[in-house]
């Protein structure tokens, strides 16, 4: 390919939608990733996906600095870094948002992004063929999105104990009603894991149009004057370039997009000074705002004439569970983690629920990455799904090798607490339901004596787990703190735009996979928009 006309930096959940939309509009695109191709057979088998979690061939790996919020803790933050990033590694998960999220981000200045603007890119992204009312749904998009097709007996003894709890039965959560409890949907290709490279890139296939470059680490940004041009990147051991004639997209996630820009001297210029690096441009939200969703997760154990997971995923019952999924594909291997869903709100008055409620037939031992438990149990974890505390990410040094420092805040903000106390009080409602009730041997954390607020606050300090949703360090607006516009140009120069859930200004009302790709359907179409004149 000669000099293509957009440099797509990142081809993971975003980046592989912009890739393809603007192959698809004609352009040459040249689409940059620091990882390899997803040839793992772990990333196509979706119930294979926690040695991923740890798996440096195919992950960041990760960790916070050490804060009071997660008493002292380094904190494990997966991140994609494959073909397909992180909808390469995640569980999989398809939920939009609440039409209040997208309301809100057209409110604080974001022209363009309301949920009637942004519909239009969620149907055109998805292939969902299972009853959706087509004024939401899509049914020709690259992404084939799927109810679960094998639905364990404890599954729905949840959606009946939540109902009986007060929760309504919604038959699609990404239609007209998000508010209730419902079965999960998720990304497939099959009976396997539908990425964003299984699906997007595939759409593209072949298209000479298209380069794709794995093993390529971004060094640098290359600007002429205030106008970037390129970047530099590390690619087995050497250092090369490759520039655009139009633009350079970032997509590398709210970890990476930040931290390259900062690098390239794109950040608070205090602090890049103080590293080594010149100013380019001094702005200072670059790496600021971020945050992410933090769970109470709470686990029973269940009698043993229940199946779970955890029984499953061992010797003897995985054998016929293979064979399930290689001549029928369905079966326990088609799993991915949460199976049912409740969205709800923390108290009265509220517009939209602020509460996510996430059931998982299985038990993990640790805080959600590692192996299962042995004995048969379930998991309900309560997210404050529109957090507010605020965290940063900052590069360390001027070296683009080195990782950044991820400072979170998890619950920092008291009303978090609040919520987060809710939800638990909430998910203790719906196992005293009967369709709980009759199979739980008990709470087995955070446990019954975990009551009050502090006890509470004490146990998420100890216990509680990100659910892999950094959002926000290169937000979008208007205000002393945005780092892009609402077409997603970096302020203050030119030929540089961001698409990636480090965009959005909030976070969204549930999992981020699905928003984040809306991101890249949109910010393909604006930039197409844009060339057109």
């Amino acid at each position: 390919m000669n000099v293509p006309d957009y440099v797509v930096v990142g081809a993971g959940s975003a980046g592989c939608a912009v890739a393809c939309r603007l192959v698809q509009g004609g352009a040459r695109v040249a689409l940059l990733e620091a990882g390899p191709r997803d040839t793992s057979w772990r990333i196509h088998v979706p119930a294979a996906l926690r040695p991923l979690l740890n798996d440096p061939a195919v992950n960041w790996n990760y960790k916070t600095e050490p804060v009071e919020s997660t008493a002292g803790r380094q904190v494990s933050l997966p991140r994609g870094k494959v073909l397909g990033g992180s909808s390469s590694i995640n569980g999989m998960l398809y939920v939009r948002g609440n039409p209040a999220d997208f309301d809100g981000w057209a409110q604080r200045g974001c022209r363009g992004w309301s949920y009637q603007e942004v519909l239009p890119y969620f149907r055109s992204s998805e292939n969902y063929k299972q009853g959706g009312d087509t004024e939401f749904r899509g049914d020709d998009g690259p992404l084939e999105v799927e109810d679960y097709r094998t639905v364990l007996p404890l599954t729905h003894r949840f959606v009946r104990a939540a109902q009986e709890a007060g929760h309504p039965f919604t038959p699609d959560y990404n239609g007209a009603q998000q508010e209730g409890v419902g079965y999960s949907q998720m990304t497939r290709r099959g009976r396997f894991r539908g990425s964003t490279a299984q699906t997007y890139l595939r759409a593209v296939k072949g298209n000479p149009n298209l380069e794709i470059i794995t093993g390529a680490r971004g060094s640098r940004l290359i600007f002429v004057g205030r106008k970037c041009v390129g970047i530099t990147y590390r690619q087995d051991g050497s250092e090369k370039e490759v520039r655009a004639a139009k633009e350079v997209v970032l997509c590398g996630g709210a970890y990476n997009s930040p931290h390259l820009l900062q690098i390239s001297g794109i950040g608070p210029g205090n602090h890049l000074r103080e590293i080594g690096v010149d100013v380019l441009h001094d702005l200072t939200g670059v790496g600021g705002n971020l945050a992410d969703h933090w769970g109470a997760r709470i686990k029973h154990n269940v009698r043993a004439s229940e199946i779970t997971m955890n029984q499953l995923s061992r010797l003897p019952r995985v054998v016929p569970e293979i064979a399930k999924f290689f001549l029928f594909g369905n079966g326990a291997l088609t799993f991915g983690v949460t199976s049912a869903i409740v969205f709800c709100r923390s108290r009265e008055g509220l517009a939209s629920p602020d509460v996510q409620l996430s059931f998982t037939p299985a038990t993990p031992i640790d805080t959600g990455q590692g192996a299962l438990e042995k004995d048969p149990g379930f998991q309900i974890t309560a997210i404050p799904v529109r957090a507010e505390s605020r965290g940063h990410v900052m590069a360390r040094n001027a070296d683009p090798m080195d990782d950044p420092a991820i400072t979170p805040a998890y619950l920092t903000d008291e009303n978090d607490i609040d919520v987060v106390v809710s939800g638990i009080e909430k998910v203790r409602e719906i196992c005293k339901a009967a369709p709980l009730k009759e199979v739980s041997l008990g709470e087995l954390a955070p446990g019954p004596d975990v009551r009050t607020r502090d006890e509470i606050r004490q146990f998420m300090r100890e216990h509680g787990g990100t659910i892999h949703h950094p959002v926000g360090t290169c937000k979008m607006g208007e205000d002393s703190a945005a780092v892009v516009d609402h077409r997603l140009c970096v302020h203050g120069v030119e030929g540089l735009r961001v698409a990636d859930a480090s965009i959005m200004p909030t976070l969204t009302t549930g999992n981020t996979n699905a928003p984040t790709i809306m991101i890249g359907e949109k910010a393909a179409a604006m930039m197409l928009e844009d060339a057109k004149g």
